[in-house]
């Protein structure tokens, strides 16, 4: 089976482009089989998070749909997903080695930060509290001091509603250094530079079915 891999950083719409796809390409939406995103924050305000068993049941369906068509798309979350509770990636889409075209999406700074506050902004107080609390559990999972001032810093600002700053602090104290790893595994076989979603949706479907009609499937 052909797998198409979207990588890149969080808050780059490697989701929201993955949702355009999805019109036109098998997808498999390994975010929304788990119920959860593919960050450390990936559980916040998630209540139904799936169990490893159910979510191990609805990948694998989906994974065998893929290989009768043939290929599908899907966006790299690492080998396993979630927040402080993790459900592990069937090793067939965890190890990068198994992506057959690796599609790194990027975009503008501004535009990452606007979309990290969109997704993780708390709409009431109820969620507030859940937002800090999720960051003093991780702040206890950190060792070295300067995390540790990171994580209360960021505390601070969610305290006083500075979200924009915040998610700042939270882009590069905490998740470019992952998306820097990620990258350098990778030698991309496209760059999307995403300032409009279904812009960057219509590149990707061009290069898919490119790659399709090479490979016989289309």
């Amino acid at each position: 089976m052909i797998i198409f891999g979207l990588f890149g950083k969080t808050g780059c719409g490697k989701t929201e482009i993955l949702q355009e796809l999805k019109k036109h390409h098998p997808v498999i939406d390994i975010e929304e089989i788990a119920r959860t995103r593919g960050s450390i924050l990936g559980d916040l305000y998630h209540l139904s998070m799936r169990s490893q068993e159910e979510f191990d049941e609805l990948i694998n369906k989906e994974i065998e749909k893929a290989k009768q068509i043939g290929y599908a798309v899907v966006e790299y979350e690492g080998r396993k997903i979630g927040g402080e509770r993790k459900l592990k990636i069937p090793e067939l889409l965890a190890d990068i080695n198994n992506y057959t075209y690796k599609i790194l999406i990027d975009c503008p700074y501004d535009c990452q930060i606007k979309r990290l506050v969109s997704i993780y902004k708390p709409k009431n107080d109820v969620e507030k509290k859940i937002l800090i609390n999720k960051f003093l559990i991780l702040k206890d999972s950190f060792k070295k001091p300067e995390m540790i001032q990171n994580i209360e810093k960021i505390i601070e600002l969610i305290k006083k509603d500075e979200y924009l700053e915040a998610a700042k602090l939270i882009e590069e104290k905490l998740y470019r250094e992952h998306y820097l790893r990620n990258v350098k595994k990778i030698k991309p076989d496209l760059i999307v530079y995403n300032e409009d979603v279904k812009k960057s949706a219509k590149i990707i479907d061009e290069f898919i079915r490119e790659k399709l009609k090479e490979h016989n499937i289309i």
